[in-house]
C-alpha cells in the first residue's frame, strides 16, 4: 500500500476514514450503546452491525487508496470508489434519523438539539472526504496531462 500517503489529500482521506471508523467504534463501545442496560439484545445486534460495517468500509477505502492501478483512469476510479465507500457509514448515519421512532440520542442523554453531535461529525467527515477526493482527482488529472 505504498500509494496511500503519496499526496496530502489521499493521506488525509485515508486517515480520516480510519480515524472516523475507530472513533465511531469506541464511541459505541460505551455505556450509551453496547453496555446500555436499557437496550434490548436486538438493538445491540444492529449496533454491532453498524460498528463492523464502519470498520469494513474504512478498510476497503484504505485498500482502494493504496492499491496499484494499471493506468490513470483506473487510479481515478479507485479514488472515487474509495471516497464513496468511505462515505457510506456517514450517509447511513445521517439518513437514520428519517426512520420512524428514531432520535439522535436516548432520552436520558437528549439535550433537545435539532441535530445530535454525531450529525455534525458525519457532515464534517463527508466534507473532508469529498474535499480530499476533489483535490486528489485534480492532482491526478494534472499528472495525467503532464505524462501525455
Amino acid at each position: 500500500m505504498s500509494h496511500v500517503f503519496d499526496s496530502f489529500p489521499r493521506g488525509l482521506m485515508a486517515s480520516g476514514n480510519v480515524l472516523f471508523a475507530a472513533a465511531a467504534y469506541f464511541a459505541d463501545w460505551s455505556h450509551t450503546h453496547v453496555f446500555n442496560p436499557r437496550w434490548p439484545p436486538h438493538a445491540k445486534f444492529h449496533n454491532g452491525q453498524s460498528m463492523s460495517f464502519g470498520a469494513l468500509s474504512a478498510l476497503t477505502s484504505l485498500y482502494l487508496l493504496g492499491r496499484r492501478n494499471a493506468n490513470a483512469e483506473a487510479a481515478k476510479d479507485s479514488l472515487f470508489v474509495a471516497a464513496l465507500v468511505g462515505s457510506l457509514t456517514t450517509i447511513a448515519g445521517l439518513s437514520a434519523i428519517f426512520y420512524p421512532g428514531t432520535a439522535w440520542m436516548d432520552p436520558e442523554y437528549d439535550t433537545g438539539a435539532l441535530i445530535g453531535p454525531q450529525g455534525y461529525v458525519f457532515m464534517i467527515q463527508l466534507f473532508v472526504n469529498w474535499t480530499c477526493y476533489n483535490l486528489e482527482n485534480a492532482r491526478l488529472n494534472k499528472l495525467d496531462k503532464f505524462k501525455k
